[in-house]
C-alpha cells in the first residue's frame, strides 16, 4: 500500500467522471491548489482504495482560513480494507503534511452515520475540541452549485497541531 498525494486525473477516475457540481468543485479546487487529494493505492491491484482531502481555505472560516487552519473531508477507506491501520497511516501522513505547510490547526466534520465510532477515531487523532454544529456542507453542492443543507447537523471538531 502506498499513501501519497494523488493527481486530479486519479480523483476523476475514482469518482467515475461523475461531472456533478461537487465533482467539478473538487476538480477545480485541486487544479487551483486549494485542495490537496491524498490517497491510498493498492499497488497489487493498481487502484485507489482510500481518500482524504485537505482544504487549505473554505467558505466557512471555522473550517479553514487559508493561513492557520485547514479542513479535512471525504475521508473514505474501502470497506474490505478497514480495520488494518490504513486510516491511521493516511491520517498521520496528512497531519504531517499540514504541519509542514505551517498550519497550526485542522478541523474535520463528524456526521451522524456511525457518529460514535467516527468521533472516537477522530478523538484518538487529536480532534478533541468541539467547534460547532453545522447544517450546510460547503463542499457538497446541489444542482445549482449551492451548498447542501442537512436537517441533521455535522459536528465540527478541531485538532491543535502545535
Amino acid at each position: 500500500m502506498d499513501i501519497r498525494i494523488a493527481s486530479v486525473e486519479e480523483m476523476k477516475k475514482l469518482w467515475e467522471y461523475s461531472d456533478s457540481p461537487t465533482y467539478n468543485y473538487f476538480v477545480d479546487g485541486i487544479k487551483t491548489g486549494n485542495i490537496e487529494f491524498w490517497a491510498i493505492e493498492n499497488k497489487e491491484e493498481n487502484r485507489l482504495i482510500g481518500e482524504l482531502y485537505i482544504f487549505w481555505n473554505s467558505e466557512d472560516s471555522d473550517e479553514a482560513d487559508g493561513v492557520n487552519r485547514a479542513y479535512l473531508c471525504a475521508f473514505r477507506i474501502e470497506e474490505n480494507f478497514r480495520g488494518c491501520g490504513l486510516a491511521s497511516k493516511l491520517m498521520k501522513s496528512v497531519l504531517d503534511r499540514i504541519k509542514k505547510k505551517g498550519f497550526s490547526e485542522v478541523t474535520i466534520g463528524v456526521d451522524n452515520d456511525n457518529y460514535q465510532k467516527l468521533k472516537g477515531m477522530y478523538n484518538s487523532w487529536g480532534f478533541n475540541k468541539f467547534i460547532k454544529k453545522q447544517h450546510y456542507d460547503y463542499h457538497y453542492l446541489d444542482s445549482n452549485n449551492n451548498p447542501v443543507y442537512f436537517e441533521e447537523p455535522t459536528d465540527l471538531y478541531l485538532n491543535k497541531l502545535f
